[in-house]
């Protein structure tokens, strides 16, 4: 018998060469040279996919915050990209219309998104995925606020860094919590979907900025930077509504 043919399918569907697999009802009874079973019936898990994905309500749920995850993420990244080509922005901000201003300002976002990844881990290990999620939506929400009622191009690159700080962790502590909450046949679909959906994210920003453009004065580029606190917020209230990752109540006793 081959290793695989003690493990069921992971979709629920048996294997083709061993369709059931073999029981010992006393593991310890056989012996050495005999294959031990690791399990004692076959466990079906379910759909795969996305057929798997809306299969319930539960995991809609957590599909659509890992969307949310990547969502700002994305959006983050794109804003700023038409934002940066705006005669408004640069009317409010003179020293973006200079090669460094601008590569300042733009790459403190990812900075800020660095430092954030460092700190996440034990953050997150200290008190618990919800709760450093929760943080870190409030800080990002921080750093947007900043960037959207900033007046001085200081206070735009430190909003730009906050929020950056906000966003690196959001992006990583999300798919920490979406993975260890997922059933076992829907975790690589649900984490793609968190990575894939940074595209959709990008894009709306695209068209957000495209249809603000000529807006008069700062209401053009504030009100695309305002909106960056929508998914992140929703991400924020809704994961309140999904338990404790088990990974992480496991080493704490609960």
């Amino acid at each position: 018998m081959r290793w695989y043919q003690y493990f069921p399918s992971p979709c629920g569907y048996p294997s083709k060469d061993h369709p059931q697999v073999e029981n010992i009802e006393d593991p310890a009874a056989s012996s050495n040279n005999a294959p031990i079973a690791f399990l004692n019936e076959q466990i079906s898990y379910g759909k795969c996919g996305i057929r798997g994905v809306v299969q319930s309500p539960y995991i809609f749920g957590v599909a659509f915050l890992a969307s949310m995850g990547g969502f700002s993420f994305g959006y983050d990244q794109g804003v700023i990209s038409i934002v940066n080509v705006m005669s408004q922005f640069h009317e409010a901000f003179p020293r973006t219309e200079t090669a460094f201003g601008k590569g300042f300002m733009t790459g403190m976002l990812e900075l800020g998104a660095f430092i954030g990844c460092l700190f996440m881990p034990t953050l997150a290990d200290k008190i618990s995925r919800k709760k450093a999620l929760s943080i870190v939506v409030v800080i990002f929400n921080i750093g947007a606020i900043m960037q959207t009622a900033a007046n001085s191009y200081g206070l735009l690159v430190a909003g730009r860094t906050i929020g950056g700080i906000g966003v690196g962790t959001l992006a990583m502590g999300a798919p920490i919590y979406i993975s260890e909450i997922a059933p076992p046949n829907l975790r690589g679909t649900l984490l793609v979907l968190e990575s894939v959906s940074c595209v959709p994210g990008v894009v709306v920003s695209f068209w957000i900025t495209y249809a603000t453009r000529h807006l008069p004065g700062d209401l053009s580029f504030r009100l695309p930077f305002g909106l960056q606190m929508v998914c992140s917020t929703i991400l924020g209230i809704g994961i309140h509504f999904f338990p404790y990752s088990p990974r992480w109540l496991a080493p704490v006793d609960r």
